[in-house]
């Protein structure tokens, strides 16, 4: 019987391979530590969720085209923080940018346009940001009115070939202030006069954003959903996550981010992971992604349980996804 003082998370997995902490005064084991969140912020693993929502919208801009000019509707999407949004967005960008080059265009940076919403954004600051993002000279004209903003934006999408604004983190619009209020008005004018197709991204709170706007949601259609799989439950969902994890694995290996495959889709990493990211695949990516750097601190070749255990105590619970450390034994043995 030891006299140790019992984890309250359980019984950590030790590490099997690499050093028992890691080392953080290594060159070379810094140097592949650096490319593990680049790496995650910039690659991509189809996802059939995602690829269904990033159809429905290419759909949409496709068919708004001809209506510009006169009233269009929206789009609207809202899913859990960190649950794959941002980079849906950049595949729908990609995917655009992809239709454009099959129908033997020539490639254009201004297709889509990405605008983030925070909690400061007025109307005329969104505006200008949307000129500054195609290149207007004049973009911070502080004598401009928004009737002359909102023209300049017509004017120049059209010259430039915009097909659609994503604007992102949209929930920072949901608060009791004049700026709000205007900016919400004015989205309903941009539609009003087919200025340009919108879709509006945010977090699970977006959703009252659009609750209490129901006139200006009643232009957005359906709203769109990026669900988390439910891989205990559903047959096809359990499929899928398992499938994202195995690619995922495997993607690591091939860009030389991990030596060896860690199983992520295995016994011991698949219920633990379905339990830390509560069905969303952006923050399975997350996870591992912390992970990563923990294993290869230590000198690992694969991300072992006790990594994931120390990404899910550090990081995931930190965040409140998960309330306990399923890669600890509670068992106590």
């Amino acid at each position: 019987m030891t006299n140790a003082k019992k984890d309250p998370l359980g019984v950590q997995p030790p590490p099997v391979r690499g050093d028992p902490k890691p080392v953080f005064t290594d060159p070379a084991r810094n140097a592949r530590v650096e490319a593990v969140v680049p790496f995650f912020k910039t690659n991509y693993i189809e996802h059939e969720p995602q690829t269904i929502v990033v159809e429905q919208l290419l759909s949409y801009l496709k068919s708004m085209q001809s209506l510009l000019g006169g009233p269009i509707d929206g789009r609207c999407l809202s899913e859990h923080s960190n649950a794959g949004k941002s980079r849906m967005i950049e595949h729908l960008v990609r995917m655009a940018a992809l239709r454009r080059a099959e129908a033997g265009l020539p490639p254009n940076p201004h297709q889509i346009l990405c605008i983030e919403l925070d909690k400061t954004t007025s109307v005329a600051t969104w505006l200008r940001r949307i000129l500054y993002e195609m290149g207007d000279d004049h973009w911070n004209d502080r004598n401009a009115k928004i009737e002359d903003l909102e023209d300049r934006i017509l004017t120049m999408s059209r010259r430039l070939g915009v097909e659609g604004i994503v604007g992102d983190e949209v929930q920072h619009l949901d608060r009791k202030t004049t700026d709000a209020r205007q900016v919400t008005d004015r989205f309903k004018t941009f539609l009003n006069r087919g200025i340009l197709p919108l879709i509006l991204v945010g977090d699970e709170d977006a959703e009252k954003f659009f609750e209490k706007n129901g006139k200006f949601a009643s232009r957005l259609g359906t709203p769109l959903e990026l669900r988390p799989l439910n891989p205990r439950g559903d047959a096809h969902d359990k499929e899928l996550f398992l499938t994202f994890c195995e690619r995922l694995d495997q993607s690591m290996v091939e860009g030389g981010i991990i030596d060896e495959l860690s199983g992520l889709n295995k016994i011991g990493f698949r219920t633990q992971l379905v339990t830390v990211s509560s069905g969303h695949v952006g923050r399975v990516c997350r996870v591992v992604c912390e992970a990563a750097q923990h294993a290869l601190r230590r000198g690992s070749p694969a991300i072992e349980r006790h990594d994931m255990s120390v990404a899910t105590r550090g990081f995931a619970m930190k965040l409140k996804w998960v309330l306990h450390d399923p890669f600890s034994n509670r068992g106590g043995s």
